[in-house]
């Protein structure tokens, strides 16, 4: 069996899927999506924080935004057909979310990865036993290190092919002579260098074989695709070379990467063509072998580039079809490409297409519903039905029969959840929506947890009564985070920051039910607020509270409390606000790294910056300040519930706050006006300096250069005046 030595070379130019093992991974969902984007890490607009076996056959909500690979899962389960245990496993490693050792490669040199070196480790460990002369360093990286020319599998396989040839032949000059064609083969990886020389004179037919295909391998890695199609070619007609059926794939592959050596927008259709008809005889061959199979792949790759039509048409009834291929989870991928590719004029009749398009057509601003509505109207069919409460909107009642038909589904149908989802969305009261919800979170644990948020949302959003309030703004995270999670969704911290007067936060942040760090965030928020709004018995009912999350505070929060003199308090106030730039006024939804509290939290200065959020400062806490990271929220309407009164309490405060200049400026004019008045305040120095500091060395803030005169001034030789050397 030694002596078929075609095969073995084969697979060292080219790791083909159909025969390469499979390597294990996990599914983590890594976030990257900006923390200001609707849903972040509580309702992850991309893809589910889980996946399990059972979600292939019970999806949970269907959402507009899911990749499609999640798509497609939905609507295998809705249409009655979900996927096997076999099917699941074939599918999971194309999940978006599914990691191993070469598949995430988003922001890192591929080079760098594990598992090319060991296989570049074990090359080099076969090639010292097989006597091979020493060399440097193997360098594979080009110019562009995001491209990897030589991949893990081409030393895997070459490795492979030396054990054998070492095998058949033992370890003799001839042997050395095949491994320094190799070594040059491998030397062009990186670069255009020397070629493999030309076999001796009277040396093995083996090997003079074997080098005619390492000079065509050599070659196509460095890049003369022409030249190495051509010696394949003549690999081809040669019927004694055990390479002759394997060499017209090989042509077809630098035929593709030839096509597209312009750009990955550019195809030469010339090329294309020529690659096709070397690959239809090798993909419709009788016999089913792994060279059969990377036909048909290579095959399909470029029909998607060339007739991107024709592959979704037949991928749409492969993926339809009761036994889905071995290739599942490639041709739910391929399927994506030729669907964005084709006129949609030529999606219509499609069966997952023209649901996919339905569905996508969601989150556009024309989104229409009527094809939906028609199509379910016409069959009746569950897909078409999610897909017609998908684009109902309250302002376009949906019909009563499509309500109806949603609201008949059991709690065992695929489309249960997603149905209540847009029935409580949908629904015309308050009350109503809110009671599904509710009905809806008791099936809990069956539920998701961002399924669970959704709901909640909703339930936010329709909410009757603080006690609503209460149930609704607790969530979990779904996807991990690097820092500490947001303490609250965007749609909660919206509601909280601008929804609620001062005696409701305070009302709500003493509710035993609320999760820890969210409790002690609104009764930061709480206590922060009193201030501006003069609020002192706030403060007092607070302070408890203050005291034991700020460490060192009680001295001066008691002193504050004491003080019977308003102006004074105030002062008091500022000074203890100023020393603690984690008394926020604002609730935050981003991920952040957290600081203590008695010190400033800078942004995170990374390339993950635009992920994670150290904690807010009071320098622009209040409502009407500008958030330090992310986009503005539109404060949300008025809550329905609040009565008169508290509904004009809220104007009110908004009012106050909005009116208010940044924290850092608002608080150093209350703590300049104290010093005016108690110009030897003890207290004072550290206030003036957290405020100089804040103003980041802008010098022409109004207070700025006050303020750190009046610390020289009468402070010259404290701690806190020599931490501050200069205010510019």
């Amino acid at each position: 069996m030694h002596k078929r030595v075609g095969a073995p070379l084969f697979f060292m130019m080219f790791g083909l899927a159909a025969i390469t093992t499979a390597q294990a991974g996990e599914r983590r969902c890594t976030f990257y999506e900006d923390p200001s984007a609707d849903g972040n890490v509580f309702e992850p607009p991309r893809w589910p924080g889980s996946l399990t076996p059972g979600m292939f056959a019970q999806p949970g909500i269907v959402r507009a935004g899911r990749d499609d690979f999640y798509q497609f899962i939905a609507w295998r389960a809705l249409a009655g057909m979900p996927l096997d245990a076999a099917a699941q496993e074939r599918l999971r490693p194309f999940d978006p979310c599914w990691l191993n050792e070469t598949s995430e490669r988003g922001g890192h040199n591929p080079h760098n990865e594990p598992a090319l070196k060991r296989a570049l480790e074990g090359w080099q460990t076969e090639r010292a036993r097989a006597g091979g002369p020493k060399l440097a360093a193997l360098a594979i990286a080009g110019k562009d290190a995001s491209v990897l020319n030589c991949p893990a599998d081409a030393f895997r396989n070459a490795t492979r092919t030396l054990a054998i040839r070492l095998a058949s032949y033992g370890n003799d000059a001839t042997l050395r002579d095949w491994i320094v064609g190799q070594d040059a083969v491998f030397a062009n990886c990186a670069a255009p260098t020397a070629m493999p020389a030309e076999a001796p004179a009277g040396t093995p037919q083996w090997l003079r074989m074997d080098r005619a295909y390492q000079q065509a391998a050599a070659h196509f890695y460095r890049g003369a695709y022409p030249e190495a199609a051509a010696r394949f070619d003549a690999i081809a007609q040669d019927a004694a070379s055990p390479w002759h059926v394997t060499a017209p794939y090989l042509a077809a592959r630098a035929d593709v990467r030839a096509a597209t050596a312009a750009g990955y927008d550019t195809v030469d259709a010339a090329l294309m063509a020529s690659a096709l008809k070397r690959l239809e005889p090798l993909a419709d061959a009788a016999t089913d072998t792994p060279l059969r199979a990377d036909a048909r792949r290579l095959r399909q790759l470029v029909m998607l580039r060339t007739a991107p039509a024709q592959v979704l048409a037949r991928l749409d009834a492969e993926l339809g079809s009761a036994a889905p291929s071995a290739t599942i989870g490639q041709d739910v991928r391929d399927y994506s490409y030729a669907w964005r590719t084709t006129p949609s004029a030529e999606r219509g009749q499609l069966a997952y297409g023209a649901w996919l398009a339905a569905m996508r057509s969601a989150r556009a601003a024309n989104a229409s519903p009527a094809e939906a509505l028609r199509q379910w109207e016409t069959t009746q069919q569950l897909p078409w039905l999610v897909a017609a409460l998908t684009l109902a909107t309250p302002q376009a009642p949906a019909p009563a029969a499509l309500l109806a038909a949603a609201q008949e589904l059991e709690p065992a149908s695929p489309a249960y959840l997603t149905a209540r989802y847009h029935l409580a969305r949908l629904a015309a009261s308050d009350a109503d929506a809110v009671a599904i919800v509710d009905a809806v979170l008791a099936l809990r644990p069956a539920l998701g947890a961002d399924d669970a948020n959704a709901f909640k949302r909703i339930g936010l959003a329709r909410a009757r009564t603080l006690a609503d309030v209460g149930r609704f703004i607790a969530r979990s995270t779904v996807l991990p985070v690097r820092g500490e999670a947001p303490v609250a969704a965007m749609d909660v911290a919206s509601f909280l920051n601008t929804g609620l007067p001062l005696d409701m936060l305070v009302t709500l942040a003493q509710q035993k039910n609320l999760p820890p760090k969210l409790r002690a965030e609104l009764e930061t928020v709480a206590w922060t607020r009193s201030l501006p709004l003069n609020r002192p018995d706030v403060a007092t009912r607070l302070a408890p509270a203050i005291k034991a999350r700020f460490a060192g505070s009680g001295p001066l929060v008691d002193q504050m409390l004491a003080e019977t003199n308003p102006a004074l308090r105030r002062g008091i106030s500022a000074m203890l606000l100023a020393r603690y730039p984690g008394m926020v006024g604002n609730v935050s939804p981003y991920i952040r790294y957290e600081a203590d509290g008695a010190m400033f939290a800078y942004p995170i200065m990374r390339a993950s910056n635009n992920l994670e959020r150290s904690r807010e400062n009071w320098w622009s806490v209040f409502a009407g300040g500008t958030p330090t990271y992310g986009k503005r929220v539109a404060a949300p309407a008025m809550p329905a519930f609040l009565a008169a009164g508290a509904a004009a309490t809220l104007r009110a405060e908004r009012a106050t706050l909005a009116a208010l200049p940044s924290g850092t400026d608002y608080l150093a004019g209350l703590v300049m006006e104290h010093a005016t008045r108690e110009p030897r305040d003890a207290r004072l120095p550290q206030a003036l300096s957290m405020l100089i500091r804040a103003h980041g060395g802008d010098a022409r803030g109004q207070y700025t250069a006050p303020m750190f005169k009046h610390l020289h001034a009468h402070f010259a030789r404290h701690e806190w005046a020599k931490r501050t050397p200069t205010h510019r």
